[in-house]
């Protein structure tokens, strides 16, 4: 499928998802997400081995949002990183068991874990599609709702709103998002790209449209940048788009202190 067509579709998902990510205070969600997709891709993987095909999408997409869930549930208990990074861990560890017992047919993992734009296949295409208009349409209809609860869920839950769907639903945006995007960018390099674009345009943002915005452009140009240096260089496209969208992170947030 067309490249760019790709990443404009790419960097909408990223602009939502990063940014509830970010206004949540769980960015390290998004590398959790990424981490328990893998785990869930292994298993297709491991089960094709045995003859059984089931469809990655949809089998990732169930371990990212149960990962999520249970991420989130675990830090009701304890601060959100350490239930993001218990869940992470046994997602992991999922994931190694499955691509262990799955030996011989552990090449096609490696797409998922750098990923590649130019690899995008037509059924990516389409899940990048649903992955964007489900994404577009939930934040769209829960918009006000959402901001309510992220910057005051006390206040939220006062008011009526059930904090926890919307939490759900947040979360589960979330993880749908990097699943869409899991093999254009890579699990490894999802966070550079969902985070790294909306942490810069949160610092500089005067209101979340402006942050919505700036982190579609940010996104954007770090893609076509990594596109263009992959045509010119062997380097993986998602690589240089993750390492633009860093280094912008840090010299952003040096200036700005």
């Amino acid at each position: 499928m067309d490249s760019s067509l790709a990443i404009l579709m790419i960097s909408a998902i990223v602009s939502i998802a990063g940014n509830l990510a970010i206004f949540r205070r769980a960015s390290f969600l998004i590398a959790g997400v990424a981490h328990s997709a893998l785990a869930g891709i292994a298993l297709t993987i491991f089960l094709a081995s045995l003859g059984i095909e089931l469809d990655y999408f949809l089998i990732a997409t169930i371990f990212a949002v149960l990962f999520a869930l249970i991420a989130t549930t675990f830090s009701k208990f304890s601060d959100i990183d350490t239930g993001i990074g218990v869940s992470f861990a046994l997602a992991m560890a999922v994931a190694v068991i499955l691509i262990s017992l799955a030996r011989g047919y552990t090449a096609k993992l490696w797409s998922f874990l750098f990923g590649e734009l130019f690899l995008i296949t037509e059924k990516d295409f389409l899940y990048l599609s649903v992955a964007l208009i489900v994404t577009i349409l939930v934040f769209g209809v829960l918009y006000d709702k959402v901001l309510f609860f992220l910057f005051d869920p006390e206040g939220a839950e006062a008011s009526g709103i059930n904090v926890k769907l919307i939490d759900a639903t947040i979360v589960a945006i979330i993880a749908v998002s990097v699943v869409a995007v899991i093999r254009a960018v890579g699990a490894i390099l999802a966070y550079s790209i969902f985070v790294a674009p909306c942490a810069v345009a949160k610092r500089v943002s005067k209101s979340i449209a402006q942050s919505l915005a700036y982190s579609f452009l940010i996104t954007l140009i770090c893609l076509i940048l990594g596109l263009i240096v992959s045509l010119t260089f062997p380097i993986s496209a998602s690589a240089i788009s993750a390492f633009f969208a860093s280094l912008l992170y840090l010299l952003v947030a040096m200036k700005r202190g």
